[in-house]
This record gives C-alpha cells, sequence and structure tokens, in this order.
C-alpha cells in the first residue's frame, strides 16, 4: 500500500506531479453498460467503468484499493485526477458508487458424480460370469476339477483388485502411456498363468474342460478388469453376450450342445475378452517414455497398496466360494441352480452397491460444502450414511424374499438361511468398499481376512453338520462382520478429513 510522503506534497507545489499518466483502459468497454450498470461521464466513474470486475465483485473498500494499486493507481493520481485524498479515499468513493454484484461461482466438479446407468452396467457385468461359472460347477464332483477351478478364480479375483487400483492411479495422474504397458504386461502374464495352470493340471488328471475354463477364467477376470478401468464397459458386454446366453440355455435344460461342448465355447467366451482388451490397447500408445520401462513410474508405495487390495480381493472371493464348498462336502455333484440362487441377491445388487458408494462419497462433498461447522457435518454425514445403508438393506430384503418365494428349494430351511447369510455378507462388504474408498485399506482388509478366518476354522470343525447348522453359522459370522464394519464405517464416513 502506498500513502501521502512529503516528496509528494513537495511535488505538488513545485507543480511537478500535475502531469500524470492516466490509468489503462483495461477492462469492461465504456459502451456496454446501459439500464441500472449505466453510470454519469464523471472522471470516477468513468475509472469504475474501466474496473467493473473490481467494483461489482469487491467485498469491501479495501480489496478495491489494492486492486487499484496493482493497476498502478497511487496517491498522487487520486489527488491529481480524481480529488481524492489518497488510493483508500478514492476506492471507497467506488465501493459506495457501484452496487456490489457478487457473481456466484460455479461449484467445482464432483469427482464422485457418475450416471446412475454406468453402476448398474458395472453390476451386471460383475454378475453375468457368474452364470457362465454356475454351468461349470454343475460338471463338478468333490476333488482335483474344483479345487483348480475354486483357486483360479480366488486369486484371479485379487490380482484384478490390485491391478485395477495400478492402473486408475496412473490414469489419475496422467500416465496413460506406463497404464497401456502396465495392462499389456498383465495380458502376457494371465495368458501364462493360464498356460501354467492347464499343464499343471496334465501331470495330475487329463485335460477336463473344466480345468480348460479355469485358465481361461485368470485371463478372463484379467482382461475384464483392464475394459473396465478403460471404460469400456459396452465393449466387454458385447463379448459376454454369446456365452451368457449359452450358459442361460444350458442352466434351464434347453442348451443345444453338449455339455462338454458348452464349456468349450465357454472358455473361447472368455478368452475372446482378452482378445478385446488387447484390441483396446493396441495402436493407442506408440511411444513408451524410459520412465515408464523403470516399474511403469510407479513406487514402491504403489505397489504396497496394490499387494492390500489384492489381499483383500483374495479374501472376499474366499468369503463367496463357501457356496461351493459347502455344497462340495455333501458329496454328489453341485447343485449350481441352488448355488446361484442362493447368491443371487448378493449378485444382483452389486451394481446398486457401487452406486451407493459413490453416492455416499458424492454427498459427503456436498454436505461439506454446505456445513459451517464439524458438528453440522457429522450429523448431515451420519444421515446420508444411515440412508444409504436402508436402501441397500431394503434393496437385499425384496431380493432375497422374492428368491426365496419363487424358487423353492428341496431344503428350505437351509436354503433361507444361506440366502440371508449372503446378503448380511452383501451388506459388510458395501461397509468395506466405502473404507477402501475413505483410504482405509487396512481396516477394509483386516475385517475381511479376521471373518475369513473365523469362518474357515468353524467350517472345518463342522464337516458333519447339517446344512442348516453350516448355514446357521455363516449367518452368524456375516452378521458379526457387519456388526462390526458398520460402526468403523460410520467413525470414518463422519470425519470431515476423510473427504479432503
Amino acid at each position: 500500500m502506498s500513502a501521502p510522503t512529503v516528496l509528494d506534497a513537495g511535488a505538488l507545489v513545485t507543480g511537478l506531479a500535475w502531469r500524470v499518466h492516466p490509468a489503462e483502459q483495461h477492462d469492461t468497454p465504456v459502451s456496454v453498460f446501459a439500464g441500472e450498470d449505466k453510470r454519469s461521464q464523471a472522471r470516477i466513474a468513468q475509472l469504475t467503468r474501466q474496473h467493473n470486475e473490481l467494483c461489482t465483485q469487491a467485498v469491501d473498500a479495501f480489496e478495491i484499493a489494492a486492486g487499484l494499486e496493482a493497476a498502478g493507481v497511487n496517491d498522487r493520481q487520486a489527488r491529481t485526477m480524481y480529488g481524492a485524498a489518497s488510493v483508500f479515499e478514492l476506492a471507497q468513493a467506488m465501493y459506495d458508487l457501484v452496487p456490489t454484484r457478487p457473481q456466484h461461482a460455479a461449484p467445482p466438479p464432483d469427482p464422485w458424480h457418475r450416471p446412475v446407468h454406468v453402476h448398474l452396467l458395472h453390476g451386471l457385468l460383475y454378475g453375468l460370469p457368474g452364470l457362465m461359472y454356475a454351468v461349470a460347477l454343475s460338471t463338478l464332483s468333490a476333488g482335483f476339477n474344483v479345487v483348480v477351478l475354486l483357486a483360479a478364480t480366488i486369486i484371479a479375483a485379487g490380482i484384478g483388485q490390485g491391478l485395477s487400483l495400478l492402473g486408475q492411479v496412473l490414469i489419475g495422474r496422467g500416465h496413460r502411456e506406463a497404464a497401456s504397458a502396465l495392462f499389456r504386461t498383465a495380458l502376457v502374464v494371465a495368458g501364462v498363468l493360464g498356460a501354467l495352470v492347464l499343464v499343471g493340471s496334465l501331470f495330475i488328471e487329463p485335460l477336463s474342460p473344466v480345468v480348460l475354463l479355469a485358465g481361461a477364467q485368470v485371463a478372463y477376470l484379467l482382461a475384464a478388469t483392464i475394459l473396465m478401468v478403460l471404460d469400456s464397459s459396452l465393449l466387454l458386454l458385447a463379448v459376454l453376450a454369446p456365452g451368457v446366453v449359452l450358459a442361460i440355455l444350458e442352466l434351464s435344460g434347453a442348451s443345444p450342445l453338449p455339455r462338454s461342448a458348452t464349456l468349450m465355447v465357454l472358455a473361447l467366451s472368455v478368452v475372446a475378452a482378452v482378445a478385446a482388451a488387447w484390441y483396446k490397447l493396441s495402436g493407442t500408445f506408440t511411444d513408451t517414455p524410459r520412465h515408464v520401462r523403470d516399474r511403469f513410474g510407479l513406487a514402491r508405495f504403489d505397489f504396497t497398496l496394490s499387494a492390500g487390495y489384492t489381499a483383500y480381493g483374495i479374501a472376499t472371493a474366499g468369503l463367496i466360494s463357501f457356496a461351493v464348498i459347502d455344497a462340495l462336502t455333501r458329496g454328489g455333484n453341485v447343485a449350481a441352480g441352488s448355488i446361484a440362487l442362493m447368491m443371487l441377491p448378493l449378485v444382483a445388487s452389486l451394481g446398486v452397491a457401487e452406486w451407493l458408494v459413490y453416492r455416499l462419497r458424492s454427498r459427503a462433498v456436498t454436505v461439506l460444502r454446505q456445513t459451517s461447522s464439524m458438528d453440522g457435518f457429522r450429523l448431515g454425514a451420519r444421515e446420508q450414511i444411515m440412508r444409504a445403508a436402508l436402501i441397500y438393506a431394503a434393496v437385499l430384503v425384496l431380493l432375497t424374499a422374492a428368491t426365496v418365494v419363487l424358487f423353492r428349494q428341496p431344503n428350505p430351511a437351509a436354503f433361507i438361511l444361506s440366502t440371508c447369510a449372503y446378503s448380511v455378507l452383501g451388506m459388510a462388504f458395501l461397509g468395506t468398499t466405502l473404507l477402501l474408498s475413505l483410504r482405509q485399506h487396512r481396516l477394509a482388509l483386516g475385517l475381511a481376512l479376521a471373518a475369513l478366518l473365523v469362518d474357515t476354522a468353524l467350517r472345518l470343525t463342522m464337516t458333519s453338520a447339517s446344512p442348516t447348522a453350516i448355514a446357521t453359522m455363516h449367518l452368524v459370522v456375516f452378521g458379526a462382520f457387519l456388526a462390526v464394519t458398520l460402526p468403523a464405517v460410520t467413525t470414518y464416513y463422519t470425519s470431515a478429513g476423510a473427504h479432503r
């Protein structure tokens, strides 16, 4: 800020200060002022036109004074040209002359906003491969084949979680070349792993369609992850459509092909997803910078975080696989239809769960902008999370009730308990997914692993128990998992620092 000085006073007496340069005409032209914006031809009014935005948006005269000085207007010009004692007095006169017309700035873009149909499409893509999986299960009996298929699916699901994180990190940083290189490497590794599954199984049993599907499953899960990260969900849906239609025909008993031929077609369908992912990556990025070749430009922290996501994916896939394990331990072939039905509420609600997670994060940003106190934010955030929990619980209850009523099973008590158990597990997964989005990775992993270990330990002690008793045990464990997860989610979600 400037102020009158003795030198200025001396210059006024000697007449040296009367020769001044007018203020620059860098703002709004005079011709645009009409109606309520019309101002007089007085010199100070002309100055307000030159600095129109400054005058109409300023919160006080001091802001105008700062703007004038930044534009080169000093105390001498204020005295000689506008009759004010200083820049401060000139700024006050301008502030009093021009009405304040604040422009409300548009809120910043919401990073969590997605159209609802995107989440529902993702949920559909999460669930449709389960139909093909169910066809494979219907050919299984306890033995080597089931171990291969379950192990391949669980491990590939975990790797897919870790790969998705690394890809999102690189794309978020603007390193799309590195993401492309990483995805290409992942597809090659997936092909190698799938081949190892096939070759390794030959040393134990002759190659079967189920083992072939297990090898293809590894490649498919990674390819599907890549396509979804690249926002190519519709391409993935188009690739899966033939296999899904054939799986529905097989499960309904209307397939025109033998069971072994159906499995071969399903394996080719999932391999086509790999080809689609490779096609999506081909020709997109032609040059690979040097930093991309060095660990894809990722830091140690990124790989550590990805390892946590991989472990979380394995834990959640392991919890879901108990439906298959329980069926196999009862001997004979798997009742694929029963397994698919008891998992139906969980699988059918995956898209809603994803939408609710994004909706919760988006609403938290809105509440944070609209409240001025921490207590107000906590109240608003708690209301949002309770509303989301009730919405998802209502969806699961409706789906569970519809499944139980429409599809009657030979053992209704065990079927109802199992269906309810996996619906409760879906609620717990909603909580741990929200914890992941809030950067509470270790907590989410710890809760999922604890539930898996407890359920596994109890399951080993109940090898000869009835299906109803086993289903009850799962319901109790999953209920405890949910009971521990919900308070943790509420604590972190209602903390304003978690959303910054």
